[in-house]
């Protein structure tokens, strides 16, 4: 398995100690949160990135029941879903993962496509949590710590990058792009969804309008930061310059779908979370799958909620939402 990774720093090869992977240069990688510490700058001066640990600490905190694609409770979810679909994967093909919260990708994967994964995140707890989840239902994803930036894997490793909501995260989005090219192999795909610059006349857009500091306050509490995201056209560039070729970029988060997905559904949850015990709810995430609610939810009410904001699929050809999917291949 550890073929796989490399120094972050040098792409030298690693071996595997008690303590953790030695590159060829000396500089020792420890073993943490169930896998290993890849990140490049703690291994050099022993610290590590301030934008990447403040983003770090804000996610460290929000652990929880880790998306199910099998039965999405949102539309986000199912758009997502929708994207995983289009990657081209057979059996034990290598797929990243990068930036992990709460995602349930990976999981999701090895069971309809039979995949070997690897993660990436800055958090230690997501990291620790995403591996505990793998050992339980018996599966052979492997989670690192480490940056986009500067991706602890050897060139050309996966057929597939999977980002969901992480790049908009990242104080050097060039370079992930790069990286990411880098990992994957010839004709391998990168798939990604990210909140926008440009969201004028979305729902963000409307929000932002009428309640500038809310909205800013709302977003920087998950950090978010609209004024470093690039717009949707120049993120197409961007992807371009590196490397990729871009096959579909598609607007969403328009008008509706925000409303079902960021407000409605918070509230059932809150609703959902007074009515059961701790330790309910610890049993409903577990390997038993998701809750009977869920599943109700997933299978009843979503189909219905795709229906009534299929007004969004106007707004998205108008080049309007606040935030944007796109699907890339390496030439």
């Amino acid at each position: 398995m550890n073929m796989i990774f490399r120094d972050p720093i040098d792409h030298s090869a690693l071996t595997q100690e008690a303590a953790g992977l030695r590159s060829s240069s000396g500089r020792l990688y420890p073993t943490r949160a169930g896998g290993w510490d890849l990140r490049p700058e703690a291994a050099e001066t022993g610290t590590t990135d301030k934008h990447a640990a403040a983003q770090a600490e804000i996610y460290d905190g929000m652990t929880g029941e880790p998306s199910d694609f099998d039965y999405p409770h949102n539309l986000t979810l199912v758009h997502q879903r929708g994207l995983l679909e289009r990657l081209v994967l057979h059996a034990g093909d290598a797929v990243l993962e990068v930036g992990g919260h709460r995602s349930g990708v990976l999981a999701w994967l090895e069971r309809h496509r039979g995949i070997h994964g690897f993660g990436l995140d800055i958090s230690p707890a997501w990291v620790a949590a995403q591996n505990q989840a793998c050992l339980a239902r018996g599966g052979r994803s492997t989670w690192v710590l480490g940056n986009a930036e500067r991706l602890p894997f050897a060139d050309g490793a996966f057929r597939a990058i999977v980002a969901f909501d992480v790049f908009e995260h990242l104080g050097n989005l060039r370079a992930a792009l790069e990286e990411c090219v880098r990992v994957l192999s010839t004709g391998g795909m990168l798939v990604c969804h990210m909140p926008v610059a440009d969201i004028a006349w979305s729902f963000d857009g409307f929000q932002r309008w009428s309640d500038a500091a809310g909205f800013a306050a709302r977003q920087a509490s998950v950090g978010h930061y609209h004024e470093r995201m690039p717009a949707r056209r120049l993120m197409r560039t961007m992807m371009e310059q590196a490397g990729f070729q871009v096959l579909d970029m598609t607007n969403f988060n328009v008008w509706l779908q925000p409303l079902h997905d960021h407000r409605l559904m918070p509230a059932l949850g809150r609703v959902r979370h007074r009515r059961d015990k701790p330790s309910t709810r610890a049993a409903k995430a577990g390997p038993a799958g998701p809750s009977r609610f869920q599943r109700l939810y997933a299978t009843s009410v979503i189909p219905i909620a795709r229906a009534l904001t299929s007004l969004d699929e106007v707004g998205a050809v108008l080049d309007i939402g606040g935030s944007c999917s796109f699907v890339a291949r390496k030439p």
